[in-house]
């Protein structure tokens, strides 16, 4: 594969789409839209119905010993913050534990945020993103036994279904001229004829697809969070974005939805003559994503750390599957052939 090819193809791309006033309308309106309008309905009705007078009181210890990148094993704690730490075996009583893995351990009084628990019991203490496996609890609630801030942070986390959704329905505004659209321009003939290989041709319009996408998506979660920020930081006592949740499902998940995206458009593009038609059976990409978070809505799981790195690494496999498939069935003669 010769990448000058690649990028031969994909620049190609690039020029022919900041002509097309259609696909460049959905790159800059869509992220727009679910940057500064979505926060602005959803959120502001319900951060305006919750009482900003009391911040979350999640128990930080006063006089604290840090333990930062470090593996515990066994041990008694009190007033002590856990960073990025492995803890096994240990009693811990009004600490603070932020990104660490806590297994067979028994914690009272504390604050544990973004952190798997593994077999171990927490009493009477608060959590934000937290991940569980085979755990127990008793008096345990998030932010001091607010039900309201409990649902607003589920719900921002919630939110993060039209960010992934914004590079999984671009592509099916930009694949669905990869092809057909190419075609009715006249111009799709002469590229197929081109000394490129199918994997250099499929790539390179992938490519060029993908880097206006991610860009818009990526640059549009700088506004969404200050605007979330804003709007939740009275009712729950801190700025809740980013977290390792978002960012996750921001700079990995949707990379890789969008690559799943952009290989079944391309392929659905080169399938058919048309591109309304190509656009109608690309979009059922985003039924996934949807049915995905509908259910961590539903309670059936928490969005932590953990079931986001599993997703990503499902999505990946998926992606690997498709692509290969994608390079099998096409088949640039037929093309020719068919739409002449």
């Amino acid at each position: 594969m010769r990448w000058d090819k690649l990028w031969v193809v994909a620049r190609k791309d690039l020029s022919e789409f900041r002509t097309n006033k259609y696909v460049m309308y959905s790159v800059l309106l869509m992220p727009l839209l679910l940057a500064v309008v979505l926060p602005a309905i959803y959120l502001a009705p319900v951060t305006m119905s919750l009482s900003g007078d009391q911040p979350l009181d999640v128990g930080n210890p006063t006089d604290v010993t840090v333990f930062v990148d470090q593996v515990v094993t066994g041990g008694t704690y009190s007033n002590a913050t856990f960073l990025r730490c492995e803890l096994t075996d240990a009693v811990a009583a009004n600490c603070r534990f932020e990104a660490s893995n806590l297994t067979n351990c028994l914690v009272r009084d504390s604050f544990v945020g973004n952190s798997t628990l593994n077999g171990s019991a927490m009493f009477s203490s608060n959590y934000i993103g937290l991940s569980t496996f085979g755990s127990m609890f008793s008096g345990v609630d998030l932010g001091g036994d607010n039900a309201d801030q409990t649902f607003l942070l589920q719900f921002i986390n919630f939110l993060l279904l039209f960010f992934i959704m914004i590079p999984v329905v671009l592509p099916t505004v930009m694949a669905s001229y990869s092809f057909v659209g190419e075609k009715i321009n006249r111009s799709l003939e002469p590229l197929l004829a081109t000394p490129t290989t199918d994997a250099e041709l499929l790539l390179g319009k992938s490519l060029s697809i993908f880097i206006p996408c991610m860009l818009a998506t990526w640059l549009s979660f700088i506004p969404f969070a200050i605007i979330v920020n804003f709007l939740t930081e009275g009712p729950l006592g801190y700025a809740p974005l980013p977290d390792p949740v978002w960012m996750i499902g921001v700079f990995l998940i949707a990379p890789l939805f969008c690559v799943m995206s952009i290989a079944l458009n391309v392929v659905v593009s080169s399938k058919v003559s048309d591109v309304r038609a190509s656009q109608q059976i690309g979009s059922l990409i985003v039924l996934p994503v949807v049915v995905f978070f509908v259910v961590a809505l539903s309670g059936l799981f928490t969005l932590g750390w953990v079931i986001m790195l599993a997703l990503a690494a499902v999505v990946l496999l998926v992606d690997v599957g498709i692509v290969l498939v994608c390079l099998k069935t096409f088949q640039r003669e037929q093309i020719l052939v068919r739409w002449k």
